[in-house]
């Protein structure tokens, strides 16, 4: 049994797969969006950086951040472990409009989106 999120992408959607644990956590469970939803995917160096706003879901800064969130006029869903490298994917016409996931390979993240 897996202990953090794997994002996984087929030819028609990518999928945030929560651990158990996670789903707890994010008081959610996987996340699915149409591939042809994904507006936008990038790397970046640090997930947890990448979101700000009120939480649903656990947090303790600089270490984990699991859940919804909402600020600046957007909605996040973020599974972040540590100050680690991340997927940022950018949605259209979904409840989110970005999910940030961390990874242990973003570039190959990204390839398989292209």
């Amino acid at each position: 049994m897996s202990l953090v999120a794997h994002l996984l992408v087929d030819d028609s959607k990518v999928t945030v797969a929560l651990s158990a644990v996670e789903k707890v956590e994010a008081l959610h469970g996987d996340v699915t969006v149409p591939r042809t939803a994904v507006t936008g995917a990038r790397a970046v160096p640090d997930g947890m950086a990448e979101v700000h706003g009120m939480r649903i879901g656990t947090g303790l800064p600089g270490v984990i951040l699991v859940g919804t969130v909402q600020g600046g006029g957007s909605v996040t869903f973020a599974v972040c472990h540590g100050r680690r490298p991340a997927v940022v994917l950018d949605l259209a016409g979904q409840s989110y409009d970005r999910i940030v996931v961390t990874v242990d390979d973003p570039d190959a993240v990204i390839s398989s989106l292209a």
